[in-house]
């Protein structure tokens, strides 16, 4: 794991932090790294009764760091399915789905694109009423449907939002 996630255990509770506030939490190659980790390692923790996923600083997730997906260097694979059926990309929405226990969303400030994803991966979402969340059509291999949500009716009785 590296310093753009992080996990502390009290209690059973794994309180998991994407740590990049001063980009708003958005995704670059060493964040998706970072989560893909994260998930591996919670995976294994057997005294985790719930996980709880939020951001720090001002957002939940700003979505893709375009900025260092620049010029297409980022190394990152869309064909590379090391992860069963999800790539590394997919992999951020998705891991959560595997996890034993129940994984909890704690949605401020935005979450946008592949910010969406991730929190859509999530069993539980509590948004602050005030956040911003969207999904494009398609940017970089994210797909507003994809994987990372289950059906409408399910992902609309485990979201709610927080005064």
């Amino acid at each position: 794991m590296n310093d753009r996630v992080t996990i502390a255990v009290a209690d059973g509770i794994a309180d998991v932090r994407l740590n990049r506030a001063d980009k708003m939490n958005a995704i670059d190659p060493a964040m998706f790294e970072g989560i893909a980790a994260a998930i591996d390692r919670l995976a294994g923790m057997a005294e985790v009764r719930v996980v709880v996923l939020s951001g720090e600083g001002r957002a939940f997730c700003a979505g893709l760091d375009m900025a260092s997906m620049a010029g297409g260097g980022s190394g990152l694979s869309l064909d590379d399915r090391t992860y069963g059926d999800a790539n590394l990309v997919q992999q951020v929405a998705w891991g959560w789905r595997t996890l034993p226990m129940p994984v909890i969303a704690a949605v401020h400030g935005v979450a946008f694109g592949g910010g969406f994803q991730i929190m859509s991966g999530a069993d539980i979402r509590i948004a602050h009423h005030r956040r911003g969340s969207r999904s494009a059509r398609r940017i970089g291999g994210w797909y507003p449907t994809w994987r990372g949500s289950r059906s409408g009716g399910r992902w609309r009785a485990t979201t709610c939002c927080a005064n």
